[in-house]
């Protein structure tokens, strides 16, 4: 049965970072070799979380690949610098939603990456792609991962653990991360759709997500007009199998912009998302408690099963 529960404020436990000093655990020291290339408020993200949760910061790297994959134009990689000693990582690939860029989520890269998990943003072949193009690029996204991971000329070879791949999308980029964890099953360990639009444009939604066995993570806005959530994101949790792992968190205020780089509740978002990863990528208790903890006074709507 889900349990749907009334948050009190624990607001400060995400700003902890801000009041804590240096970290403890070792950081690699490089020269950011990033030319401006993505947005450094991710970076002050990643560097809280990792306070709060007292974990190792990285510096981030990035590039391009994909470029000859039929199904997207290219993927942008955000990648954590570690040294030759250190465990593989995982791993996230985001579809932007309808008109969306890479370039409109790049807080989201050096956010994740920082904090050790690599982060593939697709740039769709048109920003028009449809939810069942979003949804192959997604798959598409996952295998080019594994194809880096075996490149021997990758930045990222032999960086990944391939049982820790997730999936995320934003509003129609949303809504084909839950049809993609369909297909992919247990390929992934979890999925993150983001104010999703539920189904083709100005289509409704019909039948269910049964299908679903991948631990799931949806970010909503009660204030987005484009995606009501009493339309899209509330009414694909409810069709999300019920013996499957989820979590409904739905922000008071913010739009259907509420994941992009003019989004609000930036710091929240992330911190969120990354423990939600963390929790079904390694299991470790101090991701899962917190999601499973008391919210945050912001949240509307916070429902766990």
């Amino acid at each position: 049965m889900n349990l749907i529960k009334t948050r009190p404020l624990i607001s400060t436990l995400v700003g902890l970072g801000l009041l804590i000093g240096s970290l403890t655990l070792p950081t690699v020291f490089a020269q950011d070799n990033s030319d401006g290339r993505y947005r450094p408020e991710g970076r002050t993200f990643a560097r809280n979380a990792a306070n709060l949760f007292d974990d190792r910061l990285f510096e981030a790297r990035t590039y391009v690949a994909g470029t000859d994959v039929a199904e997207f134009a290219s993927a942008t990689i955000f990648y954590p610098l570690t040294l030759s000693f250190d465990r593989p990582n995982g791993v996230v690939v985001m579809s932007p939603g309808y008109t969306g860029t890479p370039e409109s989520y790049d807080w989201w890269g050096p956010m994740l990456a920082s904090v050790g998990i690599i982060t593939a943003i697709i740039e769709t072949n048109t920003p028009e792609d449809n939810l069942e193009q979003r949804k192959d690029a997604l798959i598409a996204g996952v295998e080019l991962i594994k194809r880096e991971n075996a490149n021997s000329t990758s930045p990222i070879n032999n960086k990944i653990d391939e049982s820790q791949i997730a999936i995320m999308g934003h509003s129609l980029g949303g809504g084909a991360s839950l049809q993609a964890a369909v297909e992919l099953g247990d390929d992934i360990k979890a999925v993150i759709p983001l104010t999703p639009y539920c189904c083709e444009l100005g289509q409704s939604f019909e039948g269910d997500l049964n299908g679903v066995s991948t631990p799931t993570l949806i970010v909503a806005a009660a204030m987005d007009t484009i995606a009501p959530p009493e339309t899209h994101s509330r009414l694909l949790y409810d069709a999300i199998n019920p013996s499957t792992d989820k979590v409904y968190l739905e922000f008071a205020e913010g739009a259907h912009s509420l994941p992009t780089n003019q989004g609000s509740n930036l710091q929240a978002q992330g911190t969120y998302v990354y423990a939600f990863l963390k929790a079904n990528f390694t299991g470790d208790s101090k991701y899962a408690d917190f999601i499973n903890g008391e919210g945050e006074e912001q949240f509307s709507s916070y429902e766990t099963n």
